[in-house]
C-alpha cells in the first residue's frame, strides 16, 4: 500500500513539474515612445488537465507579473516597479461560451470559440507599463515577465472534492529583456 501510494504521489509532482517545464514567455515586444508598452505570449500554458477544467466551468486564472529594474555597475539593480494584472475565464455551459476578463484592458469578451479564448488568455497585447517611470537616455534596464496559473479558491467542501486542481499550477521562469534608450 505505501508503494502505491508513494507511486500516486511521485506520478502526480512529477506531472505538476512537467507542467512548469513547458510552459514560457515568447515572442517578446516591448516598445518605449511615448510611453513603455510590453507584449508577449505565454506558450505551452494549455494541458489537457487544464482545458477539461475550463470546459467543466471552474474559472481559471493566468496572473501575469512585470518587473522593470535599473542596470547597475556597482551597485545592486534599482527596482523601479511591479505590475501585475489577471486573465481570467469562465465557460457557461447554458449559452455555450466562454467569457474571458482581461484586467488590464478593463475588458471583458464572450466566445464560443475555444482557440479564440486560449489566445485571449494567453496573450498580452500593447501592455502600458504605467504609472510610467522615469527612463533616462544612456541608461539601460531590464524589463522581466513572468506568467503563473492560478485555481481559483473553492469553497470548502468542494476543496475536497478538487484537491487535484492545485497540481495544476504552474509558472513560468522569468523572461528577460534588455533595453537601453
Amino acid at each position: 500500500m505505501r508503494r502505491l501510494l508513494l507511486a500516486v504521489v511521485l506520478i502526480l509532482f512529477s506531472t505538476s513539474a512537467a507542467l512548469a517545464a513547458e510552459a514560457r514567455i515568447d515572442d517578446v515586444r516591448v516598445r518605449y515612445g511615448s510611453g513603455l508598452t510590453a507584449s508577449f505570449v505565454v506558450k505551452g500554458a494549455f494541458t489537457k488537465d487544464i482545458e477539461e477544467a475550463i470546459n467543466s466551468g471552474l474559472p481559471t486564472t493566468f496572473t501575469f507579473i512585470v518587473k522593470l529594474y535599473r542596470k547597475n555597475v556597482l551597485w545592486p539593480d534599482e527596482h523601479m516597479g511591479t505590475w501585475s494584472f489577471n486573465h481570467t475565464v469562465k465557460y457557461d455551459a447554458l449559452k455555450q461560451e466562454y467569457v474571458v476578463d482581461i484586467e488590464e484592458k478593463n475588458r471583458r469578451e464572450k466566445t464560443k470559440d475555444f482557440e479564440r479564448m486560449k489566445t485571449l488568455m494567453v496573450t498580452g497585447d500593447e501592455i502600458i507599463i504605467s504609472p510610467l517611470p522615469a527612463l533616462k537616455k544612456g541608461e539601460t534596464y531590464e524589463l522581466k515577465l513572468k506568467a503563473e496559473l492560478d485555481t481559483v479558491d473553492l469553497p470548502f467542501l468542494l476543496k475536497y472534492m478538487f484537491f487535484f486542481v492545485k497540481l495544476w499550477d504552474f509558472e513560468t521562469n522569468w523572461y528577460v529583456y534588455r533595453l537601453s534608450l
